[in-house]
């Protein structure tokens, strides 16, 4: 097929470091964005695209090592595996660490799948700090974020809004659903911790006395003395061997708290708090962060400090709102040291910095005047789409992102069916074209994008590459909006089609509160923005987007 295709060669793009593993088919295409700000300038400099598309190598190629893009964070931030918290220094492929299943809102184990470090140098880092939270990323780093009423979705560092909650903790999806200790057993392990004895208040004598019957019956010979205001609880030996093995040293091991079911979680938090009079302090750091982990594994928002003794506070808040806080900050400074970034299926994973504990994520050419730069080509597998995910779909990317430049205008729209029709007839590409987000937990390719997408990739004007709809009449050049009220036959013009699609809208030519409610509930059933304001892609997306 004829169409503007920019090689390789023509656009300074780098060779690659190694060979391509080799496709001879799959079954469609993805559609990506570039993400972060594009700026829209872009439009009018087709020379400012080139640069872009090889700014966006070179990010790849020298900032990550993939072309997947891997935003990383700094030496201090830690990650959490089924070993314990985890520097980046002895984090391991295949370590198991805890990630975010961001649709469903709960945490899963998944291995680690690759280990990115890179070395010291002078760069740009964002610090977001203020109470519960402690990070240093580098910029455009990605974080899942939920906003009233559960929306879920992926932002950045810099398009984090006033409406959007970092995540703090969530219920663990993967434990056991059948106990291997008793209720019993797990109880006497928060309050023995593998010692022989314990001393207890006299309010929670009759609590232990019934774990320790239940465990060992009646009959089984501990004793109990007073020490002070407190009664002593001294366990016979085979008991005491048995709570060793648990918790040697007098911590739990993870083993035993990774075999904990839910319930057990929640008693085994329950009675350490009990054990400590409410307040969860430890002299050894190491008991502190047993306690830390089968708290994040029950759901439980956590933070570590010390204070003399080791201390976890239990938060009440599952999620922390960096803008919505005075007491907030989002400042860039000047970093240092080595980067890191690891990489799971989920693009998430549970980090810690400075005591604070959050979930966050691991990050990721058709241009605006109907040209396509040519990326790996047809027959060469893809690394964009996710892990186990690149050899089913081919990648092509629109330069918009979400922010600067988010609406991809109509040429590029054009590039990108161009770019798909050339992997048909050249790599043997099948007719699905879906969005990034479709095989894997990402915001890619952005809400406008996407949307096209998903009304089957139409191409602009009818013509084919998805399923043609009814072209929309020229944009007129004016925003509707409400307030202040909008008045004219474009307003007439757009409530005329809304009233055809099925919409109860008045046709008087007025864009008061009325029209901009019917608005806001079309923007939404797209799946756009939903400000309430009629603009180029609400107007097309008026005559264009295919009836639910």
């Amino acid at each position: 097929m004829a169409f503007d295709l920019i090689k390789r060669g023509d656009w300074g793009a780098r060779t690659p470091r190694g060979d391509y593993t080799q496709l001879e088919s799959t079954k469609g295409t993805k559609v990506h964005y570039t993400g972060g700000r594009v700026n829209p300038a872009i439009v009018d400099d087709h020379d400012g695209c080139a640069a872009l598309v090889r700014s966006i190598q070179n990010s790849h190629m020298d900032g990550n090592g993939w072309i997947d893009i891997g935003y990383c964070v700094d030496e201090e931030t830690e990650i959490l595996t089924q070993r314990g918290w985890t520097s980046y220094r002895a984090l391991q492929v295949g370590d198991i660490a805890l990630t975010l299943d961001h649709e469903l809102g709960v945490s899963r184990w998944q291995p680690v799948l690759e280990v990115c470090v890179f070395p010291a140098r002078r760069r740009e880092m964002v610090r977001m700090q203020g109470p519960g939270h402690s990070s240093l990323t580098t910029p455009q780093h990605r974080w899942p974020v939920e906003r009233p009423r559960h929306e879920r979705l992926w932002v950045t560092t810099e398009t984090i809004g006033r409406r959007d909650r970092i995540l703090l903790a969530a219920p663990c999806a993967d434990l056991p659903a059948e106990a291997k200790w008793s209720d019993a057993f797990v109880e006497l392990v928060a309050w023995f911790g593998g010692r022989p004895s314990v001393a207890v208040r006299p309010a929670h004598v009759t609590r232990v006395r019934a774990a320790l019957s239940a465990l060992l019956g009646r009959a089984a010979g501990w004793r109990e003395s007073p020490a002070g205001h407190l009664v002593d609880f001294q366990l016979p030996d085979d008991a005491g061997r048995r709570l060793l093995e648990a918790a040697p040293g007098g911590v739990p091991g993870f083993g035993f708290l990774l075999a904990l079911t839910r319930a057990q979680l929640a008693l085994l938090v329950d009675t350490s708090l009990a054990a400590g009079d409410g307040r969860p302090a430890w002299k050894d750091r190491a008991a502190a962060e047993a306690f830390m982990f089968a708290a994040l594994l029950a759901g439980h928002p956590a933070a570590i400090r010390e204070t003399g003794l080791w201390e976890v506070a239990l938060g009440k808040r599952h999620h922390v709102a960096p803008r919505q806080r005075d007491d907030f900050q989002i400042v860039r400074e000047e970093y240092h040291g080595e980067i890191w970034c690891p990489r799971t299926e989920n693009q998430s994973w549970l980090a810690r910095r400075d005591g604070t504990v959050y979930f966050t994520g691991n990050t990721y050419v058709a241009c605006p005047h109907r040209q396509v730069f040519e990326g790996r080509g047809p027959h060469h597998l893809p690394a964009a789409n996710g892990a186990g995910l690149n050899s089913g779909h081919y990648a092509v990317l629109g330069l918009v992102g979400n922010a600067g430049l988010v609406v991809p205008p109509e040429p590029m729209l054009h590039a990108i069916l161009d770019a798909v029709g050339h992997l048909r007839e050249l790599g043997n590409a099948g007719k699905e074209i879906k969005g990034h987000r479709d095989g894997y937990n990402t915001d890619c390719p952005g809400e406008r994008l996407y949307a096209w997408v998903k009304r089957g990739a139409p191409r602009p004007g009818g013509g084919g590459g998805g399923e043609p709809g009814t072209s929309a009449p020229p944009f007129p050049g004016r925003l509707l909006r409400y307030p202040p009220v909008t008045r004219g036959d474009d307003v007439r013009t757009w409530q005329q089609q809304m009233r055809r699609r099925g919409w109860a809208v008045d046709v008087d030519g007025v864009y008061g509160p009325e029209a901009r409610d019917v608005c806001r509930r079309f923007q939404r059933e797209q799946h756009i923005d939903d400000d309430g304001t009629v603009g180029p892609l609400t107007w097309r997306l008026t005559w264009e987007a295919p009836q639910p």
